[in-house]
């Protein structure tokens, strides 16, 4: 590794389960990496025509520069990643700030902000029946410990002057949309990549035209995978802030503005019910709660294509929505009925476009007029 290292600021708006061997929170290098890899595919996709086998393919040209560990082509990353310390997470089971967080209205019920957004990592109390905190604790890294680390990422001396510039791209983008751990797509492990000219947040529409396309045209069979930010005649599908642009002091309120965000567009994806096996909230992710889908069973998974983020700007914590709209993997796809994937071909479209348009009652689209 002889070329210049990038050099980054590293840091959390909102607690991180980020798991070692042990499940439990520490600072590492292979989530980032993975993080970095999935903005990078963002990136570099345009310019091998979206096609992702083949010679020149995406993936022969992730494997060239991340490294293989195939049997026919194995070889080692030609990017490497270095982390000042791996120092463990701090915000334990008992420390955490149930009280401080709020419910929301769930249907008939109310849940706690956090568990709903979280179920999974944060345990509800009816879990624990009304007993102690279980005495293996799952830790988190705690945006507020001042937990802050230092990356360097090093390069081959084989590394070209574009494919540095590739993963440049891919941290821009990882610092405003991404975050690592468990439910990071909801927002949990907000990071922030600070260094390299990168403002906190995107600064206009047109710093996102190059990872654009055409929002009803990303979901043909062939584009089954996080591939592009979708567009529609607003421009990029982001939104960054509160309707009312106001700022979170602490990201307690931020997760309550989340889950309430969460809550509201499942609310608008139930509109439009479900099919045999199918349902529109499956579409949005899957497996989901109380709504199994048969064909699928309770281990096949789709990532939800809609990232929620929290951004620390120096003046508050900002909540920031990105959608890479994508058809349901194909795999999962022909388990289905043909009633329920015609249902799907009919309705994924306005289903997402009532999910946006539900999002911008409660945020800002960017490069939107206030």
């Amino acid at each position: 590794m002889t070329r210049t290292p990038l050099a980054y600021n590293l840091s959390f708006a909102t607690p991180a389960f980020v798991g070692d061997a042990a499940q439990q929170a520490q600072w590492r290098t292979p989530p980032i990496k993975a993080l970095i890899r999935q903005w990078w595919r963002v990136v570099k996709a345009p310019q091998v025509g979206f096609s992702v086998d083949g010679p020149d393919g995406l993936r022969e040209a992730e494997n060239n520069l991340f490294g293989s560990a195939s049997d026919n082509n194995s070889h080692q990353s030609l990017v490497k990643l270095r982390l000042k310390d791996w120092a463990a997470g701090q915000l334990s089971n008992t420390a955490w700030p149930r009280r401080e967080i709020g419910q929301i209205q769930v249907g008939q019920g109310r849940v706690r902000a956090d568990v709903y957004l979280g179920f999974g990592p944060i345990a509800p109390a009816s879990r624990n029946l009304g007993r102690p905190e279980p005495t293996v604790e799952r830790l988190a890294i705690d945006p507020q410990a001042n937990q802050r680390n230092e990356l360097s990422v090093l390069f081959a001396r084989t590394v070209t002057g574009s494919q540095i510039d590739e993963v440049r791209q891919a941290i821009r983008l990882a610092s405003w949309f991404g975050g690592i751990g468990s439910r990071s797509r909801n927002g949990w492990g907000s990071i922030t990549f600070q260094g390299n000219s990168i403002p906190r947040l995107p600064p206009s529409p047109n710093d996102l035209t190059a990872y654009c396309q055409p929002f009803r045209g990303c979901f043909t069979a062939d584009r089954d995978w996080p591939h592009a930010i979708g567009k529609d005649d607003l421009g990029p599908l982001v939104w960054v802030g509160r309707k009312d642009g106001a700022t979170f002091r602490n990201w307690r309120e931020a997760v309550f503005f989340l889950a309430t965000l969460r809550r509201d567009i499942r609310a608008a994806a139930k509109h439009f019910g479900r099919n045999e096996d199918i349902s529109a909230n499956q579409l949005i992710a899957y497996p989901v709660t109380k709504a199994n889908n048969r064909r699928w069973g309770n281990d096949e998974r789709i990532a939800g294509s809609l990232r929620l983020k929290v951004v620390e700007t120096g003046q508050g914590l900002v909540p920031v929505a990105v959608h890479l709209p994508c058809a349901v993997p194909r795999i999962l796809f022909d388990k289905l009925s043909s009633s329920d994937q015609q249902w799907i071909n009919r309705y994924q479209i306005d289903i997402w476009a009532a999910i946006h348009q539900n999002i911008g009652k409660m945020m800002n689209r960017l490069g939107a007029p206030k």
